[in-house]
């Protein structure tokens, strides 16, 4: 950057923005002030003076047109009103020289007054310009702060703009990374039914979708069981895809993931949806069924979308592929953790000792235990209840007796008494209602538990007809 001072422009702008307009570097309203100024003073020469000019009067009245205009307008204007006042003084009215003065002596008396003028206009003038120059460098000067300041403000508002922006979005991806975390935890479940109700809260949490369904494989068929945003009314989206149809080609047979982005993926697609994916165990390869995603912004669907899908898919895949496996796993079970029979032990034995019971003339009854009001307690109330209940059944049976979970997290319990017809059973029940009421802890004391006894019947195709805990025991 130069160290040396802005120069001065010729023409400098006034404040109202008008350039002035100039005659051969005078103003205007200079030349108009002089003019003026002359004529009513050389008219009142004439007319009330003695037409010398006001020769003899000090101070001399043409100081007056020399020294305003120069302390006004500088130098020129200056200059100028001198040699006009030497002009107006002199032209034909040039004093004859006296007895006593010489030549110089003459000369000095002529011109005086205009040398001193000319020299008043300069001195005064340069002041004047000198005045100016700072002037103009100090409004050159306020213009160069009042725009780097205006800058200064811009560049704050812009980075104003960008904090509150990122701001925005780190508190965004904050809740996105804590709402993400809450979904997975939500299909990290070993119960099939859980994961499923997770599955849509994640599949909006990650992908955003505005419309889209989960389809799960039954033998060569792709059945809907979740659909999010569906218009029943005029979206037309098929419910189900058998294997002769492309998609279902595509992502279960060749396990593709197929987006509309690319032109042979939207023939397949053919106005079903703009992503599909298969769900696929990453642990064993099974193919559980498909995620389907019908309708999605425009900004939302990138490159990173469709790997975030990809990986989405596998997710939900391998969740599910657990919990099946849980599922089957636990139906083989004869044991709960609480050291009770599962549920399907106890089926296969209540249907055994049922046709046992009718080929050799003994009864076989069944007491259900079933809490209430299981969804306002806690976790670690809910624990409690199934311990306190699983012991009083376990000390207050005979060896005869088979306790067992229904197989509801706790919520409902049985007891199959073989060769115990229903109004011993009944005796039971009492029992088991006292012993169950003392094993209660204190703060679960008034929790309401039914108690019901039933009779387990077969017929004659073999099917047992009476239903633990309303589930058909085959």
């Amino acid at each position: 950057m130069s160290s040396q001072p802005p120069a001065v422009p010729a023409d400098p702008i006034p404040a109202d923005g008008a350039p002035r307009r100039r005659w051969f570097g005078l103003r205007p309203v200079a030349l108009l002030e002089l003019a003026l100024f002359f004529a009513v003073a050389l008219g009142l020469d004439v007319w009330l003076g003695s037409g010398l000019r006001f020769e003899g009067v000090q101070p001399h009245p043409f100081w007056i047109p020399v020294l305003l205009l120069a302390i006004q307008y500088g130098t020129n204007e200056g200059v100028l009103a001198a040699l006009a006042a030497s002009v107006a003084l002199r032209l034909g009215n040039v004093p004859d020289a006296g007895i006593t003065q010489d030549l110089y002596d003459h000369l000095f008396t002529l011109t005086r007054e205009p040398i001193l003028w000319l020299v008043a206009a300069v001195l005064f003038g340069e002041l004047r310009m000198r005045q100016l120059r700072e002037r103009e460098e100090l409004r050159a000067g306020l213009a160069t702060a009042r725009q780097e300041a205006e800058a200064i403000a811009r560049s704050y508002r812009a980075l104003k703009s960008v904090k509150e922006s990122l701001e925005t979005r780190v508190a965004g991806q904050l809740r996105t990374v804590f709402t993400l975390y809450q979904a997975a935890k939500s299909i990290d479940r070993l119960d099939e039914g859980e994961v499923m109700l997770g599955v849509a809260d994640l599949v909006r949490t990650v992908m955003k979708p505005e419309k889209f369904s989960l389809f799960l494989l039954n033998n060569d068929v792709l059945e809907s069981v979740t659909n999010e945003g569906w218009d029943d009314d005029n979206d037309t989206y098929a419910r189900w895809f058998d294997s002769g149809t492309a998609l279902f080609q595509q992502v279960i047979a060749r396990q593709r993931q197929v987006c509309v982005s690319r032109a042979e993926d939207e023939r397949i697609l053919a106005g079903e949806g703009v992503l599909a994916g298969p769900l696929v165990s990453s642990d064993t390869g099974e193919v559980i069924g498909m995620v389907k995603i019908e309708s999605l912004g425009f900004t939302d669907l990138s490159v990173n979308t469709v790997e975030n899908f990809r990986i989405l898919c596998e997710w939900i895949g391998t969740a599910l592929a657990k919990a099946r496996q849980y599922r089957a796993a636990n139906e083989q079970r004869v044991f709960t953790d609480d050291a009770l029979y599962s549920s399907s032990y106890i089926g296969r034995q209540a249907e055994f000792l049922a046709l046992l019971g009718r080929r050799m003339g003994f009864e076989t009854t069944a007491i259900t235990i079933r809490p209430t009001g299981i969804a306002r307690l806690s976790v670690g109330q809910r624990a409690e209840l199934a311990a306190a209940i699983g012991e009083a059944v376990r000390g207050s049976l005979r060896d005869t007796d088979l306790a067992c979970d229904f197989g509801h997290q706790g919520t409902s319990f049985g007891v199959v008494l073989a060769g115990t017809p229903l109004d011993g059973a009944r005796l039971v029940e009492a029992k088991l209602e006292r012993a169950v009421r003392q094993a209660l802890p204190a703060a679960l004391a008034d929790i309401t538990i039914g108690f019901t006894t039933r009779r387990i019947e077969a017929p004659a195709d073999g099917r047992v007809e009476n239903r633990l805990d309303g589930q058909e025991v085959r």
